[in-house]
């Protein structure tokens, strides 16, 4: 083979060195115009014409070949397609020596986009660096807000998970989440790496205010009213409103507990921020249930005797509601019964085409 299919050949196998520099700051293309070889210049002034072979960079890094993994990943043009086709990524496998290489590693564009990227497997790159107790790059990926910690693998097994077993065996990864700030033994249902606590504090508050307002007024205005003589309730002694009372009562502590939650969330350390706003949300969603069942309880106690249909059907309906709350059950029902969004009213494309037709003549 001659020097010029010897270089085509190396150009294809090595493409991703070709805009590396010496020492001394110099490129392949500098070089090869100093000496004047006119094939090397042409080829390395238009890349395209090179035929790249893929580079694997699994193998590199298990060599410790990062020089050769770092340069492939600054002169990737889609790193992200090339990681979605191979279904893994170089941050899965490459080891470096310091925790701040890690830090400027986790700092390259091309890396942002593949950090919560996973493998045939299922698992992220945080996976694999507990998986292998790396703790320099776990600790780096861990205190990074772009990686998402709740992605569980085929296994089922989440980040967090991992983490809650090498701090158990290991008093280092113990002080390690100490000093990042990380709860390892914290399970959030409803709140994600990322959601803004401040916007769902906001929300929640309103809904349980409203609620606590009321089932507090709900509490003074009894079904069937109350003995002007003595001040009693007249149903007192019915097991129907005995339900509404306990219900509403319940309701009305519920949503004062969750404002309790959200004003102490405000003040504490974000990981139990998280699990205080968190659990807010199922506490709310008691507090909904409980006031579902005082209005259907209350209806029935007033209603049942001269409406016995009646009060039947609204207590059906609020049951369907009610079991509809189930966050699967109403996903599918959703989906299956409620109409998209997206197939628009006959009559309102007529009338927007009316309307559009009379703007084109004006």
């Amino acid at each position: 083979m001659n020097a010029e299919g010897l270089g085509k050949r190396l150009l294809e196998k090595f493409w991703w060195m070709i805009n590396l520099a010496n020492d001394n700051k110099k490129t392949a293309l500098d070089i090869a115009k100093e000496k004047k070889v006119l094939w090397l210049v042409n080829l390395l002034m238009n890349p395209s014409q090179i035929q790249k072979e893929r580079f694997d960079w699994i193998m590199a890094c298990k060599r410790g070949d990062t020089q050769a993994v770092l340069a492939f990943i600054d002169h990737c043009p889609d790193l992200q397609r090339a990681c979605r086709e191979e279904n893994d990524t170089p941050l899965h496998h490459i080891e470096l020596p310091t925790y701040k290489d890690y830090l400027d590693f986790l700092k390259k564009p091309s890396i942002g986009e593949v950090k919560n990227t996973t493998d045939h497997n299922g698992a992220t790159p945080l996976h694999r660096a507990l998986e292998r107790k790396d703790m320099l790059l776990a600790k780096a990926l861990l205190i990074d807000d772009g990686v998402d910690r709740d992605i569980a693998d085929h296994n089922g097994v989440t980040v967090m998970e991992l983490l809650a077993k090498l701090c158990k065996e290991n008093d280092e990864w113990e002080n390690m989440c100490k000093e990042i700030k990380v709860n390892p033994y914290l399970k959030t249902s409803y709140i994600r790496r990322g959601t803004d606590l401040d916007q769902m504090r906001s929300t929640l508050s309103v809904v349980a205010a409203l609620l606590a307002t009321i089932t507090f007024a709900a509490g003074f205005t009894l079904p069937g009213g109350i003995n002007n003589t003595t001040g009693e309730a007249i149903l007192a002694k019915k097991a129907p409103f005995l339900v509404f009372l306990l219900a509403d009562v319940y309701a009305m502590c519920t949503a004062i507990l969750v404002l309790f939650c959200l004003i102490w969330s405000m003040v504490s350390k974000s990981d139990m921020a998280r699990l205080l706003v968190d659990r807010s949300v199922f506490i709310l969603m008691q507090s909904l249930y409980s006031t579902l069942l005082a209005f259907m309880t209350g209806i029935y106690t007033v209603i049942a005797k001269r409406s016995l249909w009646a009060a039947i059907l609204i207590f059906v309906m609020c049951s369907i509601i009610g079991i509809s709350a189930n966050k699967i059950i109403l996903h599918y029902a959703i989906a299956k019964f409620v109409p998209a969004a997206n197939k628009r009213d006959r009559m309102q494309l007529l009338e927007e085409g009316s309307a559009g037709a009379s703007s084109a003549r004006r």
